[in-house]
């Protein structure tokens, strides 16, 4: 992937709550960081390890109200990711993302 992206975020892991944070997309891994300056919290995945990436705007999925992009990991764990600096973000990062995966196989 040429050029990274990275997008201030609200992510979750597996139904947890809600970390404001940071996204940053390379062309091998996705990592988040956020919580709290007590409390950082920082996950790298691998593109490898992702399974599948899709939209998710039913209301049992969205996060902090709005619509999510749900990451699932071949382990089955579960990353919901919202973005919070523009319209179009989301869509945005679900191609991007989408593109990377299919690049790493």
């Amino acid at each position: 992937m040429a050029g990274g992206l990275s997008l201030p975020v609200v992510w979750s892991e597996d139904g947890g709550p809600p970390l404001p944070g940071r996204l940053d997309l390379t062309a091998d891994s996705l990592r988040l960081s956020g919580g709290s300056r007590d409390e950082p919290v920082t996950r790298t995945f691998g593109l490898a390890e992702i399974a599948a990436v899709r939209i998710a705007r039913g209301a049992h999925e969205r996060l902090t109200d709005r619509a999510a992009l749900v990451v699932e990991l071949h382990d089955g764990r579960r990353i919901s990711i919202a973005g919070i600096d523009r319209p179009g973000t989301l869509h945005e990062l679900a191609e991007r993302l989408q593109r990377a995966v299919r690049l790493s196989r």
